[in-house]
């Protein structure tokens, strides 16, 4: 039975799990880029509101060339959400702004006013919201061996981020700012998933849309809240710098989504804190213990034993996608 706004038939049997090795890979990348991120976030010490404006819009010119540049070289590539009426697809598109915007500029806020493991330690607990979100709503149902590993992932992250919260720079509102976008990338994570589970549409397509709407919401609301949009070259630079390692991240996601139930592709955000704590080390000084060093390892570990687990036992149909990877 095809879904609703799906006009092709699924993927062969003896394809899928070449397709969910490469979806790892892309989950796998997209962790690494959003960990450079944090770092660009950090080093730009700039308004959190103008910095997440510039990074959208910086974001619109390249995509859109890929996305052009895609459709001429593929003139049936799905670059629109199919079976549903224009309005109805504005309007998803719209609220995947809402959701990006607004869990960009509080986790770049976040990132601005508190320890960078302390964010990483709260936005880490994604898995847990997502998990449960996927079980209840999706009907994704988790193997006890894969909770059991996700589990061991979560602890080695909460000990990596509290052996470290003795030094640096602490806020009680940057604590609270990142539960805030805990819970909306969380809401992130699972709007693409639906979306790209739904819908044929191209990737880029989508996060040209998503991205779009995103900045349109939020330069109004910085401009009231900022009152300007000014950065400094450094803040320049960093935006761009984020623009590209935080766009490609969303893209590869974005495209993992088709083939990956969320309980699959959720626990590997657990190995950005350890990547965050080693370039905070490297890159801020920011002291890397004993005990960080083996928990990390633990996560780490943990995480590799996720990919190579069986599959959940309910996995929502498969059928191909208008970006295969190649």
């Amino acid at each position: 039975m095809q879904r609703k706004g799906t006009h092709s038939a699924p993927i062969r049997s003896d394809v899928v799990p070449s397709l969910h090795r490469r979806a790892l890979a892309a989950v796998g990348i997209a962790v690494v880029a959003w960990s450079a991120s944090s770092i660009f976030v950090r080093a730009a010490h700039a308004d959190s509101l103008v910095f997440t404006t510039w990074r959208l819009w910086f974001a619109i010119p390249p995509l859109a060339a890929i996305v052009a540049w895609r459709r001429r070289h593929n003139p049936q590539l799905q670059i629109w959400p199919t079976g549903i009426s224009r309005s109805r697809a504005l309007v998803v598109l719209v609220g995947g702004g809402a959701f990006f915007a607004s869990g960009a500029a509080t986790a770049f806020a976040a990132i601005d006013r508190t320890r960078l493991l302390d964010v990483t330690l709260i936005t880490s607990l994604q898995p847990v919201l997502i998990v449960a979100f996927a079980v209840a709503v999706f009907g994704e149902h988790l193997r006890r061996g894969h909770a059991t590993l996700a589990v061991v992932a979560v602890l080695g992250t909460i000990v990596v981020a509290a052996a470290a919260s003795g030094t640096g720079t602490w806020t009680l509102s940057g604590d609270l700012i990142a539960v805030v976008s805990l819970v909306l990338n969380a809401g992130w994570f699972l709007y693409g998933r639906l979306l790209r589970a739904r819908f044929e549409i191209d990737p880029f397509a989508v996060m040209l849309g998503v991205l779009f709407a995103a900045a349109l919401l939020l330069t109004p609301v910085t401009l009231v809240a900022s009152g300007t949009l000014h950065l400094d070259t450094r803040g320049f630079a960093f935006a761009a710098c984020t623009m590209v390692t935080g766009t490609s991240a969303h893209v590869f996601m974005m495209w993992a989504h088709r083939y990956l139930p969320a309980s699959v592709s959720a626990p590997f955000l657990l190995a950005e804190p350890p990547i965050v704590a080693l370039a905070a080390w490297a890159v801020f000084d920011e002291v890397l213990g004993i005990v960080e060093i083996i928990a990390s390892l633990v996560v780490i570990g943990a995480l590799v034993a996720v990919t190579r687990s069986p599959t959940l036992e309910h996995v929502e149909e498969l059928a191909p996608d208008p970006l295969a990877p190649t």
